[in-house]
Order: structure tokens, then C-alpha cells, then sequence
């Protein structure tokens, strides 16, 4: 079905699957837990061919906020870790990685992980937050900022 406004079911199913790796990386990303991670995609895959997406809006983006906000859910199931450590066989790699993401405030996660490992740009990153450009650009900065003390202190 096609709506005068936005982008039919098959073309946001076709996006799914086009973008369907840069989804799963920023899923894992977020909620560093490939179950959860599995759980997230699968909500963005129901909700997809109900979307409508707004013709100005670029379907990795639309794509991405979904996803986003499925892995909020996702990590609000999960328990509260009471910090995160780095085991000392995983000094380098993923495991480090998801580490020093979890030290982030969500929002700030979620601003770094969409730029990083989603490869949107900033005024992108806002849009898939549902904030202003400014936000956005405060989030990307204290996140990065953070990370780099973090390896610092390494």
C-alpha cells in the first residue's frame, strides 16, 4: 500500500533488508547482548511493513530511530549492571568496546553508536533521536569526550 505521504510497505521491507547489517551492529551496539539485540531487530521488522515513512525522511534514518527506540525497550527488561568491567582476556575487541559504550549515558550511547556504527551524520543523528541539531551535537561531544578519557585512563 502507498500512501501519498510516504514510502509503501515493500519499500520500507526492501530498506530492512538493505540496511539490515548496520541495524544489527547498532542493536548489538546498544544493548550489548546478541539475544536482546535479536529481539529489537525482530520488533523493527513487525513494525516495518506498518511504517510510513515520510518522504523526506531517508529510510536508514527512519530505520534507525526504530530500532533505537527497540532497544530501549529491550534494555529496560534487562537487569541493571552495577558497572561494567572488561575481562582481562578481552583487553582488545568487542567485549572492551561494549564496555567503555556502557560507562555512556543512553542518550549519549545512542548519539555515539548512531554515528559511529550507524555512519549517520550529525543533523541525521538528531533526527533519529527526535532532537534539535544543537542536542544532538552536545550528546556526540560529551560521549566522545568520555570515551577518550576512558582510554586515557587505560
Amino acid at each position: 500500500m502507498t500512501t501519498s505521504d510516504g514510502i509503501d510497505g515493500r519499500r520500507a521491507a526492501a530498506a530492512f533488508r538493505e540496511h539490515g547489517a548496520v541495524l544489527a551492529r547498532v542493536c548489538m551496539a546498544l544493548v550489548g547482548d546478541s539475544a536482546a539485540a535479536e529481539r529489537a531487530l525482530e520488533r523493527v521488522a513487525a513494525e516495518v511493513g506498518a511504517a510510513r515513512f515520510e518522504a523526506c525522511q531517508e529510510a536508514l534514518v527512519r530505520l534507525l530511530a526504530m530500532a533505537r527506540l527497540a532497544c530501549s525497550e529491550q534494555l529496560s527488561h534487562m537487569p541493571l549492571r552495577a558497572s561494567v568491567t572488561v575481562a582481562p582476556d578481552a583487553a582488545e575487541g568487542p567485549a572492551r568496546v561494549r564496555a567503555a559504550l556502557g560507562l555512556l549515558r543512553p542518550t549519549e550511547r545512542e548519539a555515539v553508536v548512531l554515528k559511529v556504527v550507524g555512519g549517520l551524520d550529525t543533523a541525521q543523528v538528531a533526527d533519529a533521536c527526535g532532537i534539535d541539531l544543537m542536542t544532538a551535537r552536545a550528546r556526540l561531544a560529551r560521549g566522545v569526550s568520555q570515551l577518550v578519557e576512558e582510554e586515557r585512563a587505560r
